[in-house]
């Protein structure tokens, strides 16, 4: 490996592994497109289809030319974990206890909460019913050293006139509930020193078994190869003997690219959990400023609906209770209706259900 292989990925780089990835394996994509890493800026790609994280886009609703991904569904721990899930290894799930902190450069705090609530969802195999959250912005730090960042707000939840700005630096504290009845709990911050890498763990608790993407005996990530050298400190880790050179995110953010170029029946499915979970996170932040636990809203169109908890509903878990389709999970996050699962998780929901998994 060459110093040069450890810089950080920039967008001509993951555009041209892109590139060589569609063309070793035949798919030829039938409109021009342009993968970005971060926020598209205005404009981008012209004609061509822009792809992009769905935690750097604002919108809900976003133009047909650009496209969400959601490329953490691609890297390798993750994959692994939903794997335990899914074979039924660690079962029945009872808990997902989530941590990320970040310096607040790469990835704000709603950034940071949308990647969090898709991989309760995806590694679940359950939607989140309902959420309380508390937030705390902290004391703003010398930002000389930090790119220049457009000030964002969130939407308007439907009948609320506040628009609650989005802090540069802040944390959350966010406990859910999944349809299946397992309470997940996210730790989500931005208050790392600057230039500190992100630092995160997710570990699902079962009846039977334990897993974690990290090891037990570590409390931050691990690089594979370590070198000390006259030009100074150096991390390796490569992930992927195709894309060698690029780091975890990088290479995700890739693949993810790749499959939906290579599938691009899957952009429906895509636009319909990037819409979720934007409202998720939105209904996060209205949970915090009422200070109650809030129920995400079945309605297609509607956007979170702010309710306290249903009465006459205890939650209490039914370890008994199956899935939906046997063995499955629900068909928006992972599974189709005859219980198959799909490699990344993106099917559309059945005919007769809306965006939000429950009858249209």
């Amino acid at each position: 490996m060459t110093p040069e292989m450890t810089q950080a990925s920039t967008p001509i780089e993951l555009n041209d592994a892109l590139a060589r990835l569609l063309e070793k394996y035949a798919v030829a994509p039938a409109e021009p497109w342009r993968l970005v890493d971060g926020l598209p800026p205005p404009g981008e790609g012209g004609d061509a289809r822009v792809l992009a994280s769905g935690c750097f886009l604002d919108e809900p609703d976003l133009p047909e030319s650009i496209i969400p991904l959601l490329p953490w569904r691609h890297e390798r721990r993750f994959v692994e974990l939903k794997r335990l899930i899914d074979a039924g290894t660690v079962t029945p799930l009872l808990m997902c206890r989530f941590a990320c902190l970040t310096d607040g450069r790469e990835r704000s705090l709603e950034a940071i909460l949308y990647r969090e609530f898709d991989l309760i969802e995806w590694l679940s195999g359950w939607p989140i019913e309902r959420l309380y959250a508390s937030m705390a912005a902290t004391e703003k730090r010398d930002r000389s050293n930090f790119p220049q960042r457009p000030a964002t707000t969130l939407r308007s939840v439907p009948g609320r006139a506040e628009i609650r700005p989005v802090p540069f630096f802040g944390a959350a504290n966010v406990i859910a509930r999944v349809a299946g009845g397992a309470i997940a709990s996210v730790e989500a911050g931005t208050t790392l020193p600057a230039g500190a890498a992100m630092q995160d763990r997710h570990e699902l608790i079962a009846r039977r078994g334990v897993a974690s993407d990290r090891a037990v005996d570590t409390q931050v990530a691990q690089s594979s190869v370590y070198a000390w050298t006259e030009a100074g400190h150096e991390q390796h880790t490569d992930v992927d003997a195709e894309l060698f050179g690029l780091d975890a995110a990088a290479a995700a953010l890739v693949r993810a690219a790749y499959d939906a170029l290579q599938r691009p029946e899957s952009t429906a499915a895509l636009r319909q959990q990037h819409r979720r979970l934007r409202r998720l996170v939105e209904l996060a932040y209205e949970s915090d400023r009422r200070g109650e636990r809030l129920a995400v809203g079945a309605k297609k169109g509607t956007g979170p609906i702010c309710a306290k908890h249903p009465p006459g509903r205890s939650g209490k878990l039914d370890l008994r209770a199956p899935r939906p389709g046997g063995t499955g999970v629900s068909p928006v996050h992972g599974q189709d209706a005859r219980g198959t699962q799909s490699r990344t998780g993106y099917s559309a929901p059945p005919e007769g259900e809306d965006e939000e998994g429950g009858a249209s």
